[in-house]
């Protein structure tokens, strides 16, 4: 295998690469925008992003912290300490992320927890634990900016316009490189510039050949008539 087919198959493999975390992006994309227009919490892969709106966790999690939570398909495996995300009846079903102070029981039949604000006095109503969203993952530092930009509407307007743009140019690239059109105008000018100026230098060296032998032969036929002369 030649050089040029071994930077061929490169140039393939890493666009297909690129293709594919594209398509990823699009991918998440397209669920967190469906979700926010049906008012449910985007979810990718079983993570989602919440964002603190109040200081009842202070000094854990302060007014405007992004955080990361984890689906929790066993809700009985919560534990006092964890950090979750739940709706809260007692507040009108908004979503309320406290700190887990009475682990999982079962009371008339029903899964239920307790929570309770870091920054808070009294402990919240006991909660069903089917209401749990999810289970805090870690705390996304300097998120704040990015993620107000990605909740409006113009951001996920550019954020969508900017992905679909770079998924087009990593097509057209893969096109290329199948069809064996990579060569751009000015590549195609510099190599017939080299082709032009290989043929003109091939054509000094001819001349010049040739100037070199009519000079070889006049002083061969110089020779000899010197030669006879003497005879």
């Amino acid at each position: 295998m030649n050089k040029n087919k071994v930077l061929r198959t490169v140039n393939i493999i890493k666009n297909i690469i690129c293709w594919m975390v594209v398509a990823v992006l699009v991918f998440s994309l397209a669920v967190f925008f469906a979700s926010r227009i049906n008012g449910a919490t985007p979810t990718v892969f079983g993570y989602s992003i919440f964002r603190v709106s109040s200081g009842s966790m202070e000094p854990e999690l302060s007014v405007g912290d992004v955080i990361l939570d984890k689906t929790v398909d066993d809700k009985s495996s919560i534990k006092v300490g964890d950090v979750i995300t739940f709706e809260s009846e007692e507040l009108g079903n908004i979503l309320v992320t406290h700190k887990v102070i009475k682990a999982p029981y079962t009371e008339n039949g029903v899964l239920m927890l307790q929570t309770k604000g870091v920054a808070n006095d009294v402990a919240d109503e006991p909660v069903r634990a089917d209401s749990v969203r999810g289970i805090m993952v870690c705390k996304i530092p300097f998120l704040n900016t990015v993620y107000n930009v990605f909740l409006s509407p113009w951001g996920l307007l550019i954020i969508i316009g900017l992905v679909v743009l770079i998924f087009i140019d990593e097509i057209i690239v893969i096109v290329r490189i199948l069809t064996n059109n990579t060569k751009s105008k000015k590549d195609a000018e510099n190599i017939n510039d080299i082709i032009e100026r290989l043929q003109a230098e091939k054509t000094g060296d001819e001349v010049a050949e040739a100037e070199k032998s009519n000079k070889q032969n006049k002083e061969n036929q110089a020779k000899c008539g010197n030669d006879e002369n003497e005879k």
